[in-house]
């Protein structure tokens, strides 16, 4: 039998979990405009690391917005695209049917095709083209953002009043991957969104957005106001969650899990949505069940060791090559003094790097931001994606130190020769070190 499980990024799982909460935030969001006929109050903005969800759970939104009748514009943000043209253009898309049944075009339509000229898109014959890229010299577009956000409100408010004239709800725009846009991107983007939102009644719009964690504070670096938006996070599922995720797809199509093997499974995964669809893929793979079987131990076990050499020959490898020697050094200590939660406390870090958290907080923040590490509380953290620890220790032949601090044992920094890492600023000349414990010399 084919797996039920998707362990692709992006990809809707057969059962989606512990995300209740936001979505029915969104259902209230949609109902309230539906009948009112008004522009939501607020962007509703998910925000989590990569791998919990936070495209899939939009999906679902989109989903849940078009089965109730609401005009959809759903786009990705990218880092080399005219997010603002774009965006545009997904809203040209969703629209021009709509105009396309009617007999005559409507003053909102022949308006709104003014605007997305404006933004150099154009609509003909129901088809959408970019006239233009977008990407002027600097100087010719230091006089434009005025003009776009001004034209990009018209055209969100405008496709809203239009839906409602073809006695739609409204128009339902979600925006992915918001943190990619550039911040004069985004400038933009806010902007239109907040003047659009302040139209109300007779223009009902409701805005949608996911983004990796520091995806409020860039939002709001470009438009103050947007700390009035609701964001939201996601975070990992709790252990019910996870079960019901790796036991309902295998119930549905009428095979079981050993009750041991899907305990391991649930570990192993560390409340990972992405995780959980991974092993259980593999586990399945491995068995290959037919209705009636179960999964046992030997498939778990041998699942989750398959997935962890191929993240660490993939996944984990990559976002070990983009961090800095700093980053490594920090990561490798966190890595140290994790606890079987995976959890980290400042206090061990600096004590086994000698180095303030002050010191440290720059290079933590860089880290939060490339979504590698997350915190989890004050003075705690955790690496986002769950596996991660034991692939940074073993990049260095670094002991894990959690033994020694559940025992009480005083950590001390000690220089560790690791081989490929660059010289860490404040270390011997030359030398390629880390401040880390001897673990033969850990305690007083």
């Amino acid at each position: 039998m084919d797996s039920p499980y998707s362990p692709g990024f992006g990809a809707r799982p057969a059962v989606l979990v512990g995300r209740e909460s936001q979505l029915a935030r969104a259902e209230a969001t949609l109902t309230r405009v539906a009948n009112s006929h008004a522009a939501a109050s607020s962007a509703l903005v998910l925000t989590g690391a990569r791998g919990l969800g936070k495209t899939v759970t939009l999906g679902v939104i989109a989903e849940t917005a078009e089965d109730r009748g609401f005009v959809t514009a759903t786009v990705a943000f990218d880092s080399v695209s005219d997010n603002v043209q774009l965006l545009a253009g997904r809203i040209a898309e969703a629209i021009a049917p709509l105009e396309a049944k009617a007999a005559r075009a409507s003053q909102t339509w022949t308006r709104i095709r003014q605007r997305l000229a404006g933004l150099s898109v154009e609509i003909n014959a129901g088809v959408v083209k970019i006239t233009s890229s977008g990407r002027e010299p600097a100087e010719q577009r230091s006089g434009a953002g005025a003009l776009q956000r001004q034209v990009l409100a018209d055209l969100l408010s405008g496709a809203a009043c239009l839906a409602k004239e073809h006695e739609r709800p409204g128009l339902a725009v979600l925006l992915d991957e918001l943190q990619e846009a550039s911040r004069e991107q985004l400038v933009v983007i806010a902007n239109a969104v907040q003047d659009a939102l302040r139209v109300g009644a007779g223009a009902p719009l409701v805005i949608f957005a996911a983004g990796l964690p520091e995806t409020p504070e860039r939002v709001m670096a470009a438009a103050s106001f947007t700390e009035r938006f609701d964001f939201r996070g996601l975070g990992r599922l709790d252990a019910d969650a996870a079960e019901r995720a790796l036991l309902e797809p295998a119930n549905r199509v009428g095979v079981t899990w050993d009750i041991k093997a899907a305990a391991t499974i649930v570990q192993a995964a560390g409340g990972s949505p992405y995780l959980i669809q991974r092993l259980g893929d593999e586990a399945w793979l491995l068995a290959d069940p037919r209705r009636g079987d179960h999964i046992g131990v030997d498939s778990a076990e041998t699942a989750i060791a398959e997935v962890r050499d191929n993240l660490a020959g993939g996944m984990f490898r990559g976002r070990w090559a983009k961090a800095t020697p700093m980053e490594r050094a920090f990561m490798i200590a966190v890595a140290q003094v994790v606890d079987e939660e995976g959890i980290a406390q400042t206090r061990h870090i600096t004590a086994v790097t000698g180095r303030s958290t002050p010191q440290w907080s720059r290079v933590r923040g860089d880290l939060i931001d490339k979504g590698l590490v997350e915190s989890t509380g004050t003075g705690t953290l955790r690496f986002t994606m769950p596996g991660f620890a034991e692939f940074a220790r073993s990049r260095v032949d670094a002991p894990w130190l959690w033994d020694n601090i559940r025992s009480g044992l005083t950590l001390r920094a000690q220089p560790l020769t690791h081989r490929g890492l660059d010289p860490v600023p404040g270390s011997s000349a030359g030398a390629h070190e880390l401040q880390v414990p001897d673990h033969e010399a850990d305690s007083e």
